[in-house]
């Protein structure tokens, strides 16, 4: 689980796979494009926010087990959000912070539960006569959640926390204020990344199947959405694994006493259709090799999207009213519609997810609703069948501001 939160009003969403955690925008900035003009600027410190808003997420199966029955989990949040200034060794000049309290409305009993979230964007401010602009360098993650598939084997409860810590390698524009009906923006997706998780309980003991106990990634990921990235796990065994922009790539799980090398090919034609060549090699004291094809299950076409990751942000234009789902939130003038749409396909997940979100932002910047929708399906690496689809659902209202 993984949300991002950005002080901008056409913020996208992270790519990582399943997002379960709302997305924020904030921004102050310089009139709408009617020749108004702020007196505050888009960034400055002491500037807060405050937000509340629902998210669903509901995981149905293609084909439910005993231990993979569908759910669904709701709840309800509030984040408040601050702009500070950055600490020392920060790639930007601001810290725009957030963080976020959980209240759980329906609970799922399988999987993970949100129990708190902080997010510090590190952001610039660049100005040009009347048209102001923040730029993204850099972000810190920290997650907390409660493992409640984990918590079922007893000792628990077990708590995964997930911190992560990123520089971006193309910094992330955001439009600049005043907006301009039909602006267009695709977000560059290249970041270097430190994550460290953690599952344990509270004496410190992780879940009695020995899985997620604890583990550090160093990860690098390119505009095309190609990726590499190093695992150390707590246990002493190591996983490293190389995705190519063409969607092939390899993969190596070190354990005690054996290795298995992955690799993952690009479709090719078979039987008038096309499937995706797959190769496994283990190595122990007996070496062992086995191809096999897996159905091609890229969504579209025999080949996988390029790039795989795109992000692409329109502002649609203003607007004089605001959706249902954005009922109580406090209104200011000269409101905009700013639309962002994410494909995300990991041919190693197996997933791809399609993300939509809505976000009215005012003529001074300042987020006034955001509905967001994301759906994601994950496949069999071994067939290419659709195991599950997760569609989580967001609505989130400003409902304090404090320039």
């Amino acid at each position: 689980m993984k949300q991002s939160i950005m002080f901008e009003a056409a913020s996208g969403v992270e790519k990582i796979a399943l997002l379960l955690f709302p997305m924020t925008v904030l921004l102050t900035a310089c009139g709408g494009n009617d020749g108004s003009a702020a007196s505050t600027p888009l960034l400055q410190i002491g500037q807060t926010r405050q937000y509340t808003g629902t998210t669903t997420r509901d995981v149905v199966y293609a084909n439910p087990t005993g231990t993979q029955q569908d759910n669904t989990l709701e709840y309800t949040f509030v984040e408040n959000v601050s702009v500070l200034q950055a600490p020392s060794g920060a790639p930007a000049n601001f810290d725009v912070q957030g963080s976020y309290a959980y209240t759980v409305v329906q609970d799922p009993g399988v999987g993970v539960v949100p129990l708190s979230e902080t997010v510090d964007n590190y952001e610039n401010l660049l100005t040009s006569g009347n048209s102001q602009q923040i730029t993204q360098l850099g972000s810190k993650t920290v997650t907390v959640s409660n493992d409640e598939t984990s918590d079922a084997l007893g000792d628990g409860p077990y708590t995964e926390t997930n911190t992560t810590t990123a520089t971006f390698g193309t910094a992330r524009d955001n439009f600049p204020y005043p907006l301009q009906t039909g602006a267009t923006m695709t977000t560059p997706q290249s970041e270097s990344e430190t994550i460290v998780f953690t599952d344990l309980n509270a004496n410190n003991a992780p879940p009695s199947n020995g899985s997620n106990i604890g583990y550090t990634i160093t990860r690098t990921e390119n505009d095309d959405g190609s990726y590499s990235y190093t695992q150390s796990n707590v246990n002493g065994t190591s996983f490293s694994r190389t995705q190519n922009a063409d969607g092939s790539g390899t993969e190596t799980y070190t354990g005690a006493t054996s290795s298995t090398d992955t690799t993952l090919g690009v479709p090719v034609q078979s039987s008038g259709g096309y499937t995706i060549p797959v190769s496994v090699v283990v190595n122990a004291a007996r070496t062992t090799t086995t191809d096999y094809s897996a159905q091609d299950w890229y969504p579209g076409s025999a080949l996988p999207s390029s790039p795989l990751v795109l992000e692409s942000r329109n502002v649609v234009g203003p607007t004089s009213t605001l959706p249902s789902e954005c009922a109580g939130a406090v209104t200011k003038p000269g409101i905009y519609e700013i639309d962002t749409t994410t494909n995300s396909l990991n041919p190693w997940g197996p997933t791809y997810a399609t993300t939509a979100t809505r976000n009215f932002s005012a003529s001074d910047g300042a987020s006034i609703c955001q509905l967001t929708t994301e759906t994601q399906m994950v496949y069999s690496l071994d067939t290419g069948a659709l195991v599950s689809t997760t569609t989580t659902t967001t609505s989130q209202i400003l409902s304090a501001i404090n320039y």
